[in-house]
């Protein structure tokens, strides 16, 4: 968990977050309510670190509706680390579970053997990722794709993006995201039962790194306040535009949790260098930093207010209708 409160954050910072805590807890969002809409369900978020961000984050908010904090747990006994991609928490008193299943593209990631006999990575446009067998059993589905989704992540396209059997020698980023969100709308279109199932898509979520990206010098720390003016709050990547385009035409209803004009606000909301516990003197380095991640409490905490809302909002017209 991204927890910033807890990483020696600067006072200001810990006094905004504080209120932010406070403000989440005032009332509006009812972690009690939340977990009585969901009994008996699964509720699963399927995608990147980003998605498991947002999870980290239902989890903390859910945990404050328990009088008995040892009736969440998480059935295998795991902690949350970046390298496990699959986890089941359960809220006993509710029979529910908040699950995440790692996928970073949605589609299936795979290796081929080179003329050197070495083992390159690619990722296959046409098929579904290998986890899905796990989005079928769920009732509440929040998916999320796009941070892998760059030259660096797809060795820039050579011999990387993979249809049927064919590897394309070069192809572009942009289009393969196209193809591999059409696989998946359609898998979902032939898989889920709008009856039983709802599905969300959460948006793309900015990052802020000033001076170059996550693997090439990228910061964010020091930033105290949110973007209030300027042309990045008019930023609105391609990918938010093939989703909309994908999700239109798909015949399962899929609610679009659009965030992305949200979180450009908010360059002050990364860990930045706080990104990992320190002991107490230990100095803080600023040469790798996360712009890309959110601290919690904090902007993912927003992103599952809109879930809660959509419950309320469905459940209550579902009743009117009845009456």
């Amino acid at each position: 968990m991204v927890a910033a409160i807890s990483l020696r954050i600067p006072m200001i910072l810990r006094l905004k977050l504080d209120f932010l805590n406070s403000f989440n807890n005032s009332g509006w969002f009812n972690a009690t309510d939340f977990l009585v809409r969901i009994k008996d369900k699964r509720l699963l978020l399927v995608g990147d670190s980003m998605n498991r961000n947002q999870f980290e984050s239902l989890l903390c908010l859910l945990c404050e509706g328990l009088p008995d904090k040892s009736k969440m747990y998480e059935v295998h006994g795991y902690k949350i680390t970046k390298g496990r991609g699959f986890y089941i928490f359960k809220f006993m008193d509710f029979n529910c579970t908040i699950e995440y299943v790692r996928s970073h593209f949605l589609v299936r990631e795979g290796t081929r053997i080179n003329g050197q006999g070495n083992s390159n990575p690619t990722l296959s446009i046409d098929k579904i990722d290998k986890t899905a067998k796990r989005w079928k059993q769920a009732d509440i589905l929040v998916f999320n794709t796009g941070h892998w989704w760059t030259h660096g992540k797809t060795s820039r396209g050579k011999n990387y993006y993979k249809k049927g059997d064919y590897v394309y020698p070069k192809f572009d980023a942009v289009e393969a995201y196209r193809k591999a969100l059409k696989t998946w709308g359609e898998w979902i279109d032939k898989n889920l039962d709008p009856e039983r199932q709802l599905v969300f898509y959460r948006a793309y979520s900015s990052a802020h790194f000033r001076g170059g990206d996550w693997d090439s010098g990228g910061s964010c720390n020091g930033e105290t306040e949110p973007i209030l003016s300027g042309t990045f709050l008019d930023n609105y990547p391609i990918k938010m535009k093939i989703v909309e385009e994908v999700i239109q035409h798909m015949k399962v209803p899929v609610i679009l949790l659009n965030v992305t004009r949200l979180t450009n606000f908010r360059k002050d909301g990364h860990p930045s260098v706080y990104g990992k516990m320190r002991i107490k003197g230990m100095k803080v380095s600023t040469r790798k930093q996360d712009c890309s991640h959110w601290c919690l409490p904090g902007v993912p905490d927003a992103w599952n207010e809109l879930i809660y809302a959509t419950l309320v909002y469905q459940q209550s017209a579902a009743m009117n209708q009845v009456h």
